[in-house]
């Protein structure tokens, strides 16, 4: 009679924890470090605003991802207003021929089940990377555009 109830409480205990959406299983932000190189020449001499983006909303995924750096910073503050709690944004502004490092994330932690990085730009283009997987990020600005600096060792 023991061993029944005890069955019964794991399986009570392992479905409430189910139904509590236990963050266990949740995906988070990952980046401990960063690194921003900016080109002497990037965005034609002129500071280049960054924001990097945690999404806890599959539905406002597909969104914003969707859509380029310009359209992003344009529409940021209404997607503020309409999903506060989902969103959860790093802005910085970067100035040509400088380097940003940082061993600290505001966003680390977080519930995220994607991470999206927009650049903005005056040159035409998407501006854009999906950081999900990324635990350590350099980034490169560009003259033009943004790049994940290659890997060191490969």
């Amino acid at each position: 009679m023991k061993e029944t109830r005890f069955v019964c409480h794991i399986i009570l205990f392992v479905f409430l924890t189910l139904m509590s959406g236990c963050s266990l299983w949740q995906s988070r932000v990952n980046i401990t470090s960063v690194v921003i190189d900016v080109a002497q020449d990037a965005n034609d001499n002129a500071p280049v605003a960054v924001d990097i983006v945690a999404i806890s909303d599959p539905i406002l995924i597909a969104q914003i991802q969707s859509l380029s750096a310009e359209q992003w910073f344009n529409a940021k503050p209404q997607f503020l207003r309409d999903a506060p709690n989902a969103l959860h944004i790093w802005s910085l502004e970067l100035v040509p021929g400088s380097r940003f490092v940082s061993e600290t994330n505001p966003l680390k932690g977080l519930s995220a089940d994607a991470i999206l990085l927009f650049a903005r730009y005056r040159s035409e283009g998407e501006h854009r990377l999906r950081l999900d997987e990324t635990t350590s990020l350099h980034l490169l600005l560009m003259t033009n555009d943004i790049a994940l600096a290659p890997e060191q060792g490969r």
